[in-house]
């Protein structure tokens, strides 16, 4: 007979062992009653996009976190050690820590901290724990929160990033600056592309928190991640600005002015490499000094652009074939009163006779109003519509002013055709400029100006042949006339000088505007350049164009060649 009890003790024994390991497993995956284990939503911030060239970022965004506690979390026998231990992480001052958690009841903002002290305060949270610091609630013990958004009420928060410009001025006022407060750009790129830089969406993590008061990632959980804001490339040679700018530095102090502004333009695609004011500022420390330089005056100042409009006359006059270059008109010796004016029209040079385009090379006011007399009313109109004046330039820049000319009307008068031609009585400003010459270097196709890295918009404006006729005689300006400082061997340049009178309160001072727009091409590159001062006081002859627009112009394309970007 077989012995049947010692298999019923290995049964028992087994159903002993699984019954304890039942009630293990229970206790362990089940919860108490009161076990603390809330559904908690942590955000996370999206940020704004950055500003960069192709090898610099000359804005940038970077997190910021707060750091929010309960003052009950803290254990009152251990409040002097928190205290002291987080401000030496911080650098907060120890009276502002005791005063925010004495006034709190709940939830406190302690700080907010960069990224370095928050992985700092993430090291600490630890080392605060391990010494029971923090007050045990429903067996989890609370420490303060970290996050990357600040709660401006119970259901609205707003992501936190610090606006970063790492060259300091440079490139201002075009780059423009962030305006926290308001959580939008203000002028320049930042403004122009606000919608593309800004953030898009904040992020959002949901789920049960475990023991340790980490959310736990399961199918109750929820994963939504931040959109931040998209990057600007920008068309800017940083190096080329940098050193234009202090250039321009120089030459404000040098020549009395009031702003010295440049810009170089590729005449093919329009991408603006370089674009500089000598008034500048820093966006990262913003003085009240700082405020009359945040005006971008490429696009916002107005004024008579003088002689650097006699091409664009010649230029419709060309179009309309109411000029041969080559013919004689008479100049009066530098002096001539029209019966249609009650003052004279005067040269800074006399000639008794000068052919229509050396009317051009010599900056004759005489005959460019003997010549625009020629013009329609609609053909000078029209003609100064079609490069663009009274009308914006297109640029990424926004407020722009798009100045004014003479109605149709007005230009049946000769005395306002006259004073037209030869840049007076109507208000453009420099990019305008900048915009209606780089025709001529362009087989007669306008194209629009850009900043970034963005498609541009293309016009034809000239026939091809009057625009190759329009920069020979540019080219004879350099080469005879009154840019002779713009020769560079090896480079074609060619352009027109102006100096213009300023009017304060309706009368002409002793303060002039002076500027030279012109090109520097070789066999690969072209490109398109303008320089202009305003309200020049330096004293005779060094306000006139071709003692100070034109030497500056002749140092950017110096700069240019030795950069590479032309010359090769």
């Amino acid at each position: 007979m077989k012995n049947n009890k010692i298999p019923l003790i290995y049964i028992l024994f087994f159903l002993l062992v699984m019954a304890l390991f039942g009630a293990f497993l229970f206790f362990s995956v089940s919860r108490p009653k009161n076990y603390f284990n809330p559904k908690i939503t942590k955000i996370e911030s999206a940020v704004r996009g950055n500003i960069k060239t192709k090898n610099f970022t000359l804005a940038k965004s970077e997190k910021v976190y707060s750091v929010y506690i309960n003052p009950a979390y803290i254990s009152s026998d251990k409040k002097r050690m928190f205290v002291d231990l987080f401000s030496i992480y911080t650098g907060i001052d120890k009276r502002t820590l005791y005063r925010k958690l004495r006034s709190h009841k709940k939830r406190v903002l302690l700080a907010k901290v960069d990224l370095k002290t928050k992985q700092q305060l993430v090291y600490l949270r630890r080392i605060l724990d391990h010494y029971r610091v923090f007050n045990s609630f429903n067996g989890v013990r609370r420490a303060y929160d970290i996050e990357s958004v600040i709660y401006v009420s119970k259901d609205k928060v707003e992501g936190l990033f610090k606006r970063i410009y790492p060259y300091g001025n440079t490139f201002e006022p075009f780059l423009g600056r962030y305006l926290k407060d308001q959580g939008r750009g203000d002028n320049g790129i930042e403004e122009y592309y606000d919608n593309i830089l800004k953030p898009q969406r904040n992020g959002k993590i949901a789920g049960y928190r475990d023991v340790s008061g980490n959310i736990i990632y399961d199918k109750n959980s929820v994963v939504v991640y931040p959109v931040n804001g998209k990057n600007i490339t920008l068309n800017i040679n940083l190096i080329l600005q940098k050193r234009i700018e202090k250039l321009l530095d120089e030459a404000k102090s040098l020549y009395q002015a009031k702003e010295v502004m440049a810009a170089v333009m590729d005449s093919r695609t329009g991408k603006i490499l370089a674009i500089v004011s000598s008034n500048r500022f820093d966006p990262n420390h913003i003085t009240k000094k700082d405020i009359p330089n945040m005006k971008i005056s490429a696009v916002r100042y107005l004024y008579e652009p003088g002689s650097v409009m006699k091409p664009i006359t010649f230029a419709i006059l060309l179009e309309h074939g109411k000029v041969n270059p080559y013919e004689v008109l008479n100049a009066y010796n530098g002096k001539w009163k029209p019966k249609w004016r009650k003052t004279y029209i005067r040269d800074d040079d006399p000639f008794q006779w000068l052919s229509a385009e050396n009317a051009l090379v010599y900056s004759s006011n005489i005959v460019m109003s003997q010549l625009a007399l020629r013009l329609t009313p609609s053909e000078f109109y029209n003609g100064l519509k079609s490069f663009g004046f009274s009308e914006y330039s297109g640029i990424d820049l926004p407020y722009e002013l798009k100045g004014v000319i003479r109605s149709m009307k007005e230009l049946q008068y000769p005395i306002y055709k006259s004073t037209t031609a030869y840049g007076y009585g109507i208000m453009v400003n420099f990019v305008q400029l900048l915009k209606a010459y780089n025709v001529f270097n362009n087989n007669g196709i306008e194209v629009t100006p850009k900043i970034a890295d963005v498609k541009t918009t293309y016009k034809r404006v000239l026939k091809a042949k009057t625009a190759n006729e329009m920069l020979r005689i540019l080219r004879k300006i350099v080469l005879k006339g009154t840019a002779k400082n713009a020769y560079i061997d090896g480079i074609f340049t060619a352009g027109k000088t102006g100096t213009a009178h300023v009017s304060v309160h309706n009368k002409y001072e002793k303060i002039y505007n002076s500027s030279f727009f012109g090109f520097a091409d070789d066999n690969t590159h072209k490109y398109t350049i303008g320089v202009t001062f305003l309200d020049i006081k330096a004293p005779f002859p060094n306000y006139f164009a071709s003692q100070s627009a034109v030497p500056l112009f002749k140092k950017i394309v110096i700069i240019m060649k030795d950069e590479k970007l032309i010359g090769d």
